[in-house]
């Protein structure tokens, strides 16, 4: 959407509640957004605010009934991300064209849309005097889309209208990096892509080194990062419409294809000897993404009564993705769904002018992404040798690599969310009144582990050299790939090659594994009243707001290590511990878990808008206030589990033992152990921790020190304390000025007095200014033009 002109938008359609099985792949709605058809005069726009300018031209063009519609449109437009540093501005040039021609208009007409837009944009912070000399960053964003769909109403007695659709989007984008680097030292950058001991070298005497030594000084990087996705989609339906006496029925049933992949280079650097530590992870060489479904629905429209009327929607939906060389093979799901409207009666000459109820219950599949399906690899490098020297007096270096690839999960389940959606409409005289209530729960939620599996490697440390015979001045060291032993030989044939003495290290290879995680509930209620408009005011007036629930508790067991783990312990050997926690944890990109002392939250809102429309015909004005009000806002994070204790309260920020945790306990500092623990020898041994834990502070201090790193605490005794936050609110004002039928005027400002109010929370016992803070938007106003020519 970063490059769709809003300028050529001529509606926004927003598809709430249970959606049509023609939509899949969601989380939580579909948005649907329309570009501007049919003739218009020459239409100028521009617009004016503190981080945008914009200016804008299109026009609709009847070329006569045999011809059809032709629409374009114009864009420019710039964007700063800091309005004190105009040069950091993204700017986007946007051409778009859109044709319509109905053929055979008279016996089958068939509608042709034809649809191509362009953009030219991009980022350049060169030219920007505040920045660091010769640093500074590029984007080319440059992106082309074409659509293609044909409606063809036929007519017959079996079948009714049939329309495709067909897009295809591809994107040129090219990121640059220009910055300086320093380093006192030299510095290994590793490069390998295989498992084994690989040892730094020279760039100059060894370019195509698996690992090589970084300079010393100050020296200019460049780095890129080419992207250029890809993505087509097709889309067949057939619609069969029946009349059964009073009786109107629908069939619909259709087939979607899409498939997307990139063919960029992805990152690589300007220089050889300048890369640091990065492996190529080339886009083109990654298999296509293609996702296919099919899906069938009918809609009956039964009349009940001389105004009233039953509205029924059922269908079923079979999402299906699939990637060359996934272990996954192809994933494959039904989701159905189904949509009761009543309608009680409409346009009576009573009170209640009209009355309906809805109903919707549903199925909605979220399909697993690329990086589930076909995960990308990670690199663990660990020292194998401490620093040495060279014979020009280089620093020496030695790592063992281990590429790291997820792990295929077979049990491995496709998240889903069950939707139930309830709602209540009626117009009582002249006021609108809209009622809707919500439940969904998501099932199976994609969520990364580490799975740990003990390992040796050999590790030679410079004490190694204290007997070596050969002057440091004449040697070169050597790594054997297989088994890590280091050589040392003399460069000038004086003395024999020597094997230095190793230890074996014990240490873990860690590998992400996609699991599904524990099910999330959300519930809400929505409402949307109307009301009469004030004839004397020439005023209207809405209310609209919302209350919102939502709760998510994880028991998913994970393994992690400590942050210690990487220290060495009293015995001079890595810590090989690892613990299971019970709940919530965060995985990085380098295969590493985090406990959290948090396994879920709980949250409830409420929230009500007003807005006021004003007309005022004589001075051609529209004027809008729009109060937007935070009545209630409580969030809490939770520690418990469905049976038995997660985590335990305790006097002090060092204690180690306390009272279990319970929801009533305000600040106090928490701990939380993990359920098992399990150690290098046997890994896959669960231990009971806590009663371990227990005893080992009476009758083995080491092992008490070593199994207090895997307790996981709270910094601050406020953390686990729910808060609730004072009521707050903000108002939005916009002006409209008609000049004549041909221009528009418009002014808006948001939070328009910038409040500076200051809102209290229970956790802290604090007060916050809503100034600058993420409760409200910032200040911001703009102007705008619109010109019909």
């Amino acid at each position: 959407t970063r490059t769709l002109s809003t300028a050529n938008i001529e509606s926004v359609e927003v598809v709430t509640g249970v959606p049509s099985v023609e939509y899949g792949d969601l989380s939580n709605g579909v948005v649907k957004v329309n570009t501007r058809r049919g003739k218009s005069p020459f239409i100028v726009e521009a617009k004016l605010n503190q981080n945008t300018r914009q200016v804008a031209l299109s026009k609709g063009i009847d070329l006569g009934g045999k011809w059809g519609l032709f629409n374009f449109s114009m864009e420019h437009a710039r964007t700063f991300g800091d309005i004190t540093s105009p040069y950091t501005a993204y700017q986007r040039n946007v051409l778009s064209a859109h044709y319509m021609h109905v053929l055979m208009r008279h016996s089958m007409p068939l509608t042709l849309n034809i649809g191509l837009t362009g953009n030219v944009g991009g980022y350049n912070s060169k030219a920007d005097p505040d920045r660091e000399l010769d640093s500074y960053k590029k984007e080319r964003d440059n992106r082309f889309t074409a659509n293609l769909s044909g409606e063809w109403l036929l007519n017959r007695k079996w079948l009714t209208s049939v329309v495709l659709k067909s897009s295809l989007s591809y994107a040129d984008q090219l990121y640059e990096n220009y910055s300086h680097t320093s380093s006192a030292t030299t510095l290994p950058y590793i490069h390998t892509m295989q498992e084994g001991y690989f040892v730094a070298n020279d760039y100059d005497k060894h370019p195509s080194s698996d690992i090589i030594l970084g300079p010393t000084g100050y020296w200019y990087v460049r780095s890129f990062n080419d992207s250029r996705p890809l993505s087509y989609a097709f889309k067949l339906k057939a619609d069969w419409v029946k009349r059964f006496a009073r009786i109107y029925n629908k069939v619909s049933v259709g087939a979607d294809y899409t498939g997307s992949r990139n063919l960029g280079r992805g990152t690589y650097y300007e220089e050889a000897r300048l890369t640091p530590t990065w492996r190529p992870y080339r886009y083109h060489e990654l298999p296509t993404l293609n996702n296919l479904a099919v899906y069938a629905e009918e809609r009956l429209n039964i009349p009940t009564g001389k105004l009233s009327n039953m509205e029924l929607t059922v269908g079923v939906r079979n999402d299906i993705s699939h990637i060359a060389g996934s272990a996954y093979g192809t994933a494959s799901t039904l989701s159905p769904r189904a949509n009761l409207r009543y309608v009680f009666w409409h346009d009576r000459d009573t009170w209640m002018r009209s009355l309906s109820a809805h109903v919707g219950w549903g199925k909605s599949v979220k399909l697993p992404s690329f990086q589930v399906l076909y995960p990308r690899t990670s690199y663990i490098d660990r020292l194998a040798f401490t620093p040495g020297s060279t014979a020009d007096n280089k620093a020496y270096y030695a790592y063992h690599t281990f590429p790291s690839q997820a792990v295929y999960n077979p049990q491995l389940q496709w998240q889903y969310t069950n939707q139930l959606d309830l709602g209540l409409q009626a117009n009582i005289g002249h006021t609108r009144v809209n009622v809707s209530a919500f439940y969904h729960k998501t099932f199976n939620p994609y969520t990364a582990v580490v799975v740990y599996k003990p390992y040796t490697y050999k590790y030679t440390s410079q004490t190694a050299l204290e007997h070596c015979p050969i002057p440091s001045a004449n040697r070169e060291y050597h790594i054997d790939q297989q088994t890590g032993i280091v050589t040392v030989r003399d460069i000038t044939g004086a003395n024999a090659p020597i094997q230095l003495p190793y230890k074996e290290r014990e240490g873990y290879l860690s590998n992400r594994k996609y699991v599904n995680g524990s099910p999330t509930e959300r519930f809400g209620i929505e409402w949307i009243v109307d009301f009469a408009p004030i004839k004397a005011l020439r005023t209207s007036l809405r209310l609209d707001g919302n209350y919102y629930y939502y709760k998510g508790l994880d028991d998913l067991l994970f393994a992690a290590l400590p942050s210690e783990a990487g220290t060495l312990n009293a015995q001079g050997k890595p810590y090989t511990y690892f613990g299971h926690y019970r709940g919530s944890g965060t995985t990085s990109t380098d295969n590493t878990a985090s406990p959290s002392v948090s396994n879920g939250s709980l949250t409830h809102e409420s929230n009500l808008n007003i807005t006021l429309t004003t007309h005022v015909p004589r001075i051609r004005i529209i004027m809008s206030l729009r109060v937007e009000c935070s009545l209630y806002q409580y969030n809490r994070p939770l520690s418990e589990l469905p049976n038995g204790t997660r985590g335990y309260v305790v006097e002090k920020g060092d204690e180690f033992f306390g009272k279990p945790y319970t929801r009533d306990v305000r600040d106090k500092h928490m701990v939380v152990y993990p359920e098992y623990y399990s150690t290098w020898e046997e890994p896959d041994k669960l231990i009971p921790f806590a009663e371990k834990f227990a005893w080992a502070k009476d009758n083995d201090p080491a092992l008490f020190n070593d199994l207090a790193k895997l307790v996981k605490r709270t910094n601050y005794a406020f953390v686990m304390n729910p808060e609730r936050l004072s009521a707050y609110y903000s108002a939005n004002f916009s002006v409209t000025k008609e000049i004549g039928d041909r221009v528009q005027l418009m002014f808006y400002a948001n939070n328009f007095w910038n409040t500076m109010s200051r809102v209290r929370s229970t956790r802290t016992g604090q007060e916050t200014s809503l100034y600058g803070s993420s409760y409200v938007p910032a200040f911001y106003y703009g102007l705008g033009l619109k010109v019909k020519i």
